[in-house]
């Protein structure tokens, strides 16, 4: 049974603590939402539901949820600056081929776990 959160403020205080570098493959400990973007909105989905939507960045494509018209960017501190979402519509492949399945897996495990991976 997936554990169940009140909102993806509760999963996000979760989460952060399972990023590591079975879940990217770039891992920066003084950065740890670096690079989790799409691993993250897979787990926001899994969650959530939603829709998974991207917003182009300097560093490239960064992947986030729509949850029902709200957009919900569960790594932004990874980034020095804010900047607009443009909510482009993606999905579960392009966040998935810019991950993995296997990150993803161990994600969901420490989340599950409710501990660090």
């Amino acid at each position: 049974m997936s554990r169940r959160f009140a909102d993806p403020i509760a999963l996000y205080r979760v989460l952060r603590t399972c990023w590591s570098t079975a879940t990217t493959g770039a891992f920066d400990a003084t950065r740890p939402a670096r690079n989790q973007c799409s691993v993250t909105a897979l787990a926001v989905q899994h969650y959530f539901g939603g829709e998974i939507v991207t917003t182009p960045t300097i560093g490239g494509t960064h992947f986030y949820d729509d949850l029902g018209g709200i957009f919900w960017d569960l790594s932004a501190e990874q980034f020095d600056e804010p900047f607009p979402m443009a909510g482009i519509a993606s999905s579960r492949a392009a966040a998935l081929a810019d991950s993995s399945p296997e990150r993803l897996a161990a994600l969901l495990a420490g989340i599950e776990r409710g501990d660090a991976v």
